[in-house]
């Protein structure tokens, strides 16, 4: 199995090299020893780092990203076989009982795993799906690895979110 990212961004459309850069600017700000690199999949890049993604996440707060559309903290990782366990995981974390659910899934995973196996999973774990909340819970697949995040939306530029994770109360 694929190592698990600690963090990963995406660019705005036709901006990838300079997504890039602001990424690995931002990034290494926060851990001058943490590894950075672009993906096979167009304007994704992922950084790898024994600091807690939380913290990385917002270091994305102290700058304006231009050419960056989005950057999550990888909360939690796994394969597609333990989607179940994870969502578990998450939901204990989370503690609440709606938010808004995004859901992005690449090859090779897409083959495997669809977006009514992951929200079915997210409603048994007793979570429902709400357009309205502040909350947000992210499923995203990379490579062979199934990446869990929440938080809420926070902007990092003009055109960036940037997920901020957060305990909430029931």
């Amino acid at each position: 199995m694929t190592r698990c990212p600690s963090l990963v961004g995406t660019s705005l459309p036709g901006r990838d090299s300079w997504a890039l850069e602001e990424f690995m600017d931002t990034v290494i700000t926060a851990d001058p020893e943490a590894e950075v690199r672009s993906t096979e999949y167009r304007g994704v890049f992922v950084a790898y780092s024994l600091r807690e993604p939380a913290s990385l996440a917002t270091r994305f707060l102290s700058f304006t990203h231009a050419f960056l559309a989005r950057v999550y903290p990888v909360m939690l990782c796994g394969g597609p076989q333990e989607l179940d366990s994870l969502v578990s995981a998450l939901l204990s974390q989370v503690r609440v009982s709606e938010a808004r659910l995004e859901v992005k899934l690449r090859e090779p995973l897409s083959r495997q795993l669809t977006e009514s196996r992951v929200i079915s999973s997210i409603a048994a774990g007793g979570l429902r799906s709400s357009k309205r909340s502040e909350l947000v819970v992210l499923v995203e697949t990379l490579w062979d690895l199934v990446l869990l995040s929440y938080g809420r939306l926070a902007s990092c530029g003009p055109r960036c979110r940037l997920l901020l994770p957060r305990v909430s109360q029931q």
